[in-house]
């Protein structure tokens, strides 16, 4: 796990641009603490930040080449299965000058081309240089968590694992916004790729290829797309078994491929399933008691320490555990930096300080992540099924029942089945595709209309907010509407969303997170599954669910899914409230140039009032206002505290 960055001039005659590469690189600094390389070959100029992982030695070190040195490469990630590649590499000459899996990639380019990236078992974002051919392949891994960020222009390409490096570099273009990618932010919460909120910067989608010569046009590629269909057999208890069981072996297989390092490895251990299965699994595997890491909060909706006590107790870890302060002021300016686009999930901070407290003993941490959106963990998976019954109920009852439910009372808390029930009913006579889209974003389209200024939606084209959403639905390989919203959910929620926050809050303190579930052979698997083996009757997660009841605690097994939230209602009357006038209602705002601010009072008197629970669209408000700040124009407003430690 590491960062890269890099830049290849237009004219080949060009000689890289060495200082340019290193100022990249240096704006990765956080994600690879063991050692800085660049390296110019013609018009190539590649960086390499390095957090060691396989092979400490300085033999290591990025960027790699072949024997010749004609081919190179910088490369964030991990090949589990490189030593069985590079067995089968040498048997056919090629040598070897370290133990890395990164060196593997330079010979399977020679042997393969770019069709490389099919044998690859792992997680990884990489460029690669081939000097003979004057040709860059960028890549990026079938479910996308390595992040990789590029741009085009008259003068060169150049990429990085973040956006922080393509503005750290002296001779690119100065940062400007996005409409487009603004716009959508205001309806997802994140920027669905390959947008960015960067002019000019694009993100590589996951299972895709970039290749590209200097004076061309790139050719994106995309290179795996798993299916649903050819079912697999669950028409018996015996055959739901027997796919339990294959379940259980396909997870110790994934988990095992992820225990291979040569530095201390550990787990984050939420109280979920998910994370839950992921511990259970290393501890059948490993000797030593497995490190868990647990964030919890005083307030007692939020806080799931106890049912992660109980898988550490039943599996008895080495377990800690620490308490989230109200400190989201202290640590949002730098998380605000280190995304580099605004992102409004607020899982962030705890996803952050959860990290921060594994690095202090590990620097391997394996996750739960995927396991909502390949087996159906969301309410809006159940809420499809509930849909078709509800479409039987006559129009005008619905539209009866529809109004009594909305001159209900509404309690403004997180987790208020009511405010569900709300959402459910406003949106339902939108077809499925765009019911399923609306329920995914932060800030609903009606109240978007009411926040967005007319000029920012000309300038961004005057988009249709449910585009993104709907290019997923249409893309998966599945007639069946439930899987549409699974693929929907893998496609777009998880790389752009869960996957990115896991990726900088982890890297932010040179932190390797790993996803077992996230293993392409298990994902190809689960996709097979039935829809019923994982969504029935209101029953989520339901093959995973019998898998838990052989490994996990019950309470744990039963227990309602919470998700990793943190008490913004309370927050946004409490410690946020200095902040957000500070800055949003501040005289020179930012984001009055793009939202009506008398929208953003309202919804801020309202939830103060208790009237409506507005915390994600008041946080995605404020953390826009903070990247226009932060990012586009560098500065902070005020030199912000250092983060308070985690008693």
């Amino acid at each position: 796990m590491c960062g890269i960055a890099g830049l290849i001039w237009q004219d080949p005659l060009r000689p890289g641009d060495a200082a340019a590469a290193r100022a990249m690189t240096r704006a990765l600094a956080h994600r690879g603490p063991d050692g800085e390389g660049v390296r110019v070959v013609g018009p190539a100029a590649l960086g390499h930040r390095r957090l060691s992982i396989i092979d400490l030695s300085p033999a290591g070190a990025q960027p790699l080449c072949n024997e010749d040195e004609t081919v190179w490469v910088v490369f964030n990630g991990e090949v589990y299965n490189f030593e069985e590649l590079r067995a089968g590499l040498e048997a056919k000459g090629h040598r070897f000058r370290s133990r890395t899996d990164t060196e593997v990639l330079v010979h399977l380019w020679e042997e393969h081309g770019a069709d490389l990236v099919t044998r690859l078992r792992g997680m990884f974002a990489f460029a690669l240089w081939d000097a003979r051919q004057g040709r860059l392949l960028l890549a990026r891994d079938r479910g996308g968590q390595k992040p990789l960020h590029w741009r085009l222009d008259p003068d060169a390409l150049r990429f990085a694992s973040e956006p922080a490096a393509l503005l750290a570099d002296p001779t690119a273009p100065p940062p400007a916004m996005d409409p487009l990618g603004v716009f959508h932010y205001l309806h997802y919460g994140y920027v669905p790729s390959p947008g960015s909120a960067l002019a000019g910067v694009r993100k590589l989608p996951p299972a895709h290829l970039l290749e590209w010569r200097p004076g061309e046009a790139p050719r994106l590629r995309r290179y795996w797309r798993p299916t649903f269909r050819d079912k697999l057999d669950a028409g018996t208890p015996a055959a739901r078994r027997r796919l339990t069981d294959e379940l259980e072996g396909r997870l110790r297989e994934a988990v095992r491929w992820r225990l291979i390092a040569d530095v201390p490895l550990g787990a984050f251990l939420s109280g979920g399933l998910d994370s839950g299965l992921i511990v259970a699994t290393m501890a059948a595997l490993r000797p030593d008691p497995v490190r868990t890491f647990t964030i919890g909060f005083d307030e007692v909706e939020y806080d799931e320490r106890e049912r992660a006590r109980a898988v550490a107790r039943m599996h008895r870890t080495a377990h800690t555990e620490r308490v989230v302060p109200a400190d989201a002021v202290s640590v949002l300016p730098l998380l605000v930096r280190r995304y580099g686009e605004p992102f409004a999930d607020s899982s962030s901070i705890p996803t952050y300080r959860v990290a921060q407290v594994a690095r202090e003993q590990v620097t391997v941490a394996l996750s739960g992540d995927a396991g909502d959106e390949l087996f159906g963990g969301y309410l809006r998976h159940s809420a499809n099924q509930a849909g078709r019954l509800f479409e039987r109920v006559p129009v005008r009852l619905r539209r009866a029942l529809g109004a009594l439910v909305e001159r209900l009372p509404h309690r403004p808390r997180a987790h208020d089945p009511l405010r569900s029930a709300k959402r459910f009913l406003r949106s339902f006579d939108r077809g499925l595709c765009d019911r399923n889209a609306e329920w995914c974003m932060v800030i609903k389209p009606d109240t978007a209309r009411a926040l967005i200024r007319p000029e920012l939606a000309a300038a961004a084209g005057h988009p249709d907010p449910y585009d993104p959403y709907r290019e997923r639905w249409r893309d998966a390989d599945t007639d069946d509407d439930d899987e549409r919203a699974l693929w929907a959910d893998f496609a777009m929620y998880l790389p752009d969303d869960i996957l990115v926050k896991v990726d900088i809050a982890t890297m932010a303190h040179g932190l390797e997170a790993r996803a077992p579930l996230l293993d392409h052979d298990l994902v190809a698997w689960a996709m097979r599954l039935p829809f019923a083996e994982k969504v029935r009757l209101g029953r989520r997660k339901r093959i995973l669910r019998r898998l838990a009841r052989r490994l996990l605690p019950p309470e744990v097994v039963s227990g309602p899914k919470r998700g990793f939230s943190v008490p913004l209602d309370a927050w946004f009357r409490g410690p946020l409230i200095p902040l957000f006038r500070e800055l949003v209602l501040a005289p020179d705002a930012r984001v009055a140039a793009l939202l009506d601010m008398q929208a953003v009072e309202a919804l801020l008197r309202q939830h103060q009032d208790r009237a409506w629970n507005w915390q994600h669209e008041l946080w995605a408000v404020l953390w826009l206002e903070l990247w226009c700040r932060e990012v586009l124009e560098g500065a902070a407003p005020a030199a912000p505290p250092p983060p308070a430690p985690l008693g």
